[in-house]
């Protein structure tokens, strides 16, 4: 009995010692990094102030090697750990990335101020006197496996810590680490070394993961730049990459090491490592596809405005893909999008001749791996482009990477629009991508395909060519009989 009150006074104390930090951090957390030297660079305060107020549950940082990440994510988690009484649990592609992150945190927590909330510190976990606990793991189905946080009775932050590291499968498990706490938040982070892999389906799809994509790159985390802009050390710094921001920047990186990296590596290996790539490997770039989607009442073009065709690609075993375009102005607009799965031509055919009636709908641009389906659209009144009068249909292996070319075209000039409601298109766009060989991936990408054959129409008009000619709503051409 006297022990258990010896104990419990003890706790008493450790809490009353506590009440002073947590009046005056909990609602500014910051102010407690920043009193103790650290600077908070644009893009970061912006993630800490969005996650630690609970705006944002789920987020995912894409930094360039040495960009603060693992760093910040122990200010995230120290700051969650002494403020907000949560859990937190780090998952690392490598056990000396875990231990970098935990020794981050437990640095913070053996401050004089801080260190009478720890009950108990070991290698790779401690415990606060209020029960709350911070551990580290690999990222390995079996360090992961049985471990929750919160349970119900607290929130809890989950931080996996270069995840592009960790093997796809103990992610999707690890995301389940806080599944029942009261609330759950989750951190991803990692550079951009890897083209596949469930971080680069998460950087190019994050939307519809419900995830916020925060991105920084080595200029915004540079020393202030001593240069003037026209006497840069490297031209490309202004003209693609840094474009000035270098001389407001207030970080930790020399502008000299920066030139140093781009001299030393090839522009790849530049972009990847000291950049943040956000579109490496993707087809079409993200911030082009955001400027092309438009809300569905902006983007509805009448078949009497303009010109009206479709773009088919065909599939039996995975779905067949129609998009239907108007030309109007100088901008191609996507009027109808529609997946047809596991269904047979004469379903599709009726279709159709609902659009036909619907948009005007009668030139169709098709993938000519099923000439059967081909001559049938053509014997129902379509008039089907083919190179010749046997063979109809666009050849996807002729012209594939021209019809990429021309696309990325209109994304680039910003000369189409695509209606937010087709989500499935726009999904298919994000996660559009080339492997480490510059080959496109063949992995749910019938819309992008049907696209691609959709732009042998814009080829005829010569927008593919050399010199590019603006879309034409009028001209006509000759298609097969």
């Amino acid at each position: 009995m006297v022990r258990d009150r010896t104990l419990l006074r003890e706790f008493l104390e450790r809490l009353r010692a506590r009440a002073p930090l947590l009046a005056r951090y909990r609602k500014n957390p910051a102010l407690f990094f920043t009193e103790r030297g650290v600077h908070l660079f644009p893009a970061f305060e912006k993630l800490f102030t969005d996650l630690y107020s609970l705006d944002v549950t789920k987020a995912v940082v894409l930094a360039p090697r040495g960009g603060g990440k693992t760093f910040g994510a122990a200010m995230l988690a120290a700051a969650f750990f002494l403020f907000k009484d949560f859990d937190v649990g780090i998952v690392a592609g490598s056990e000396t990335q875990a231990l970098t992150l935990f020794s981050y945190i437990s640095e913070w927590l053996e401050l004089p101020e801080t260190s009478s909330v720890v009950e108990q510190l070991r290698r790779s976990d401690l415990v606060g006197v209020t029960g709350n606990r911070i551990v580290a793991r690999t990222a390995s189905a079996r360090s992961i496996r049985g471990l929750h946080l919160g349970r119900g009775k607290r929130g809890a932050l989950l931080v996996i810590d270069e995840e592009a590291e960790a093997d796809e499968d103990v992610v999707r498990a690890a995301r389940y680490i806080v599944r029942t706490a009261s609330p759950g938040v989750i951190l991803r982070s990692s550079t951009y070394h890897k083209l596949t892999g469930s971080f680069a389906r998460l950087v190019e799809d994050h939307k519809s993961q419900g995830y916020e994509l925060y991105r920084w790159d080595s200029f915004d985390i540079a020393r202030s730049c001593p240069y003037e802009c026209k006497s840069c050390p490297v031209n490309e710094f202004y003209s693609r990459y840094c474009k000035g921001k270098a001389r407001q920047s207030e970080g930790w990186i020399g502008i000299d090491e920066i030139a140093g990296e781009w001299r030393d590596s090839s522009r790849e290996a530049f972009e990847v490592e000291v950049m943040r790539p956000a579109s490496a490997g993707c087809v079409i770039s993200p911030e082009a596809l955001e400027q092309a989607i438009v809300k569905s009442d902006e983007s509805v073009v009448g078949a009497k405005q303009g010109v009206c065709y479709g773009g088919i690609d065909w599939g039996f075993a995975g779905m067949t893909a129609v998009v239907v375009l108007g030309i109007s102005g100088d901008a191609v607009h996507i009027l109808h999008t529609e997946a047809f799965h596991r269904q047979g031509i004469d379903a599709i055919v009726e279709r159709l001749k609902e659009l036909r009636e619907r948009f005007g709908l009668r030139e169709v641009y098709a993938d000519s791996s099923h000439p059967f389906e081909n001559s049938r659209l053509r014997d129902e009144g379509f008039a089907v482009w083919g190179p010749s009068s046997e063979t109809l249909g666009v050849p996807f292996v002729s012209f594939k990477e021209e019809g990429v070319s021309i696309l990325s075209y209109l994304f680039e000039k910003e000369r189409i629009r695509i209606p937010d409601t087709h989500t499935t298109l726009v999904r298919q766009l994000r996660t559009w991508r080339r492997d480490a060989y510059g080959h496109i991936v063949k992995r749910d990408d019938h819309f992008p395909d049907a696209l691609i054959a959709a732009m042998m129409k814009l080829k005829q008009q010569g927008v593919g060519r050399r010199n590019r000619k603006q879309i034409s709503t009028t001209r006509r051409r000759i298609f097969s009989p």
